[in-house]
């Protein structure tokens, strides 16, 4: 691991330190290492700049309290180059769900890299997880029969929905079922469909378990038309 990198890993862990909403310090080594299993198939990507990508590419959260300054500001104090600071900011800035979509159209290897292993992260069993982190610190309901998903969410609309009136498993069928479809790297699709199907799964037994066929239809009627 380069110096740079380890001096981003340390600058992120500072960053995150404290966060109970899955936005913390380990969801960043995870990532990480979903992007060393993908950097070890695409030999020609910059794995430094993808590196130091993922450990930045949080510290702006909002969720975090951030200025929306503190990538550049970091990578200017620590005297990285111009344009290696600016492939690492251009990586950040194109990744993200309200950002790219559920169907993404990146210029270089490594925005596609650091997407996929972060995504990742938002599925099979740490996405539930997460998820269900988030919605006890933002105070959301886990589940509400009589409220369905919107239909065809833009990215805009998805960045601009009211989370607090929306329920925990709605947030499945907004954004987590479609992040399969997501990716682009071979890694990232294999790994994906395998997260995928826990997901589904479990889906399955919650609404069995609470009793919800309407659900169970809702369910098998989005996968139809999301493949």
């Amino acid at each position: 691991m380069s110096g740079i990198v380890e001096q981003a890993l340390l600058f992120a862990k500072k960053c995150h330190e404290g966060d109970n909403s899955g936005h913390d310090f380990e969801h960043i080594l995870r990532v990480m290492a979903n992007a060393e299993k993908i950097l070890a198939e695409e030999p020609l990507a910059d794995a430094e700049a993808v590196c130091v990508a993922v450990a930045l590419h949080d510290v702006d959260d909002y969720k975090l309290g951030s200025d929306g300054a503190r990538a550049k500001s970091f990578l200017s104090e620590i005297g990285a180059r111009e344009d290696f600071a600016q492939k690492v900011l251009d990586i950040i800035a194109s990744i993200g769900f309200s950002k790219s979509g559920s169907r993404p159209h990146f210029q270089m290897i490594e925005q596609a890299i650091v997407s996929d292993a972060d995504k990742l992260d938002a599925i099979g069993a740490i996405g539930v997880c997460r998820a269900v982190m988030y919605s006890a610190v933002t105070k959301r309901s886990l589940f509400d029969k009589q409220i369905f998903p919107d239909e065809n969410l833009t990215s805009e609309q998805y960045q601009n929905k009211n989370r607090a009136t929306n329920h925990t498993i709605n947030h499945f069928f907004d954004k987590l079922l479609k992040l399969k479809g997501a990716m682009q790297t071979k890694v990232g699709k294999r790994e994906a469909e395998k997260r995928h199907l826990f997901m589904i799964a479990f889906l399955r037994e919650f609404f069995d378990e609470m009793c919800a066929d309407e659900w169970q239809e809702y369910l098998n009627k989005f996968l139809k038309h999301n493949i």
